[in-house]
């Protein structure tokens, strides 16, 4: 394949992210769908690099077209400046929104009729600690959002998140309530995501 400046400077920096955030390629690939060995041909450069995958991928990173995309878009003399940005911003209007850790806590809280307050009370009620363990289960879900980050918003100790996620695996198995629960929230959290769309291709 013929050398491409923009795909390679694309690629090395999407490799480049991932490793900074800690996360594997095996992940990379559930998360975006793209086959394992497809995703390691696009990450290394012997695959180009089409818009669908590099907004699957994107989205999976937490990050932004425009901090994978060349800085100096001048220095590229075969693209055409004002081509390049007007893409970009065709290209970012297109990249679904980010689930934020807030957008869990409200869909967490919706589903358990509980506030962020109660959420991050030191409050042991069953409840609050279930709808907690949810909180755990999504953000988990996604690539790029940490336990830690939401122990800090929960102020929780990280590993009695982590354990609390371990309990929420082998509940799944057996308690259908807790099943429910965890659909409903990734509903609201779904639909949450929805509006935040709506409202990005308006702006």
């Amino acid at each position: 394949m013929p050398t491409d400046p923009v795909n390679d400077f694309v690629v090395s920096t999407i490799r480049r992210i991932r490793i900074e955030k800690g996360i594997k390629v095996e992940t990379m690939s559930k998360h975006t769908g793209i086959p394992l060995g497809s995703y390691s041909c696009l990450e290394t450069g012997r695959y180009r690099m089409s818009l669908e995958n590099l907004f699957r991928i994107l989205h999976v990173l937490g990050t932004d077209i425009h901090q994978v995309w060349p800085g100096e878009i001048t220095t590229w003399a075969h693209v055409d400046e004002e081509f390049i940005r007007e893409w970009i911003a065709k290209a970012r209007a297109r990249q679904p929104p980010m689930i934020e850790l807030e957008d869990i806590i409200e869909a967490v809280c919706a589903t358990y009729d509980v506030t962020p307050e109660d959420l991050c009370s030191p409050s042991r009620k069953r409840i609050l600690a279930e709808a907690r363990m949810v909180a755990a289960v999504l953000v988990k879900e996604t690539a790029y959002l940490a336990l830690v980050d939401l122990s800090r918003i929960l102020k929780r100790d990280v590993s009695s998140l982590s354990h609390s996620l371990k309990r929420a695996h082998n509940r799944m198995f057996w308690d259908r309530l807790l099943r429910l629960r965890i659909r409903a929230a990734r509903r609201r959290l779904n639909n949450l995501l929805r509006a935040k769309s709506r409202r990005h291709k308006e702006e």
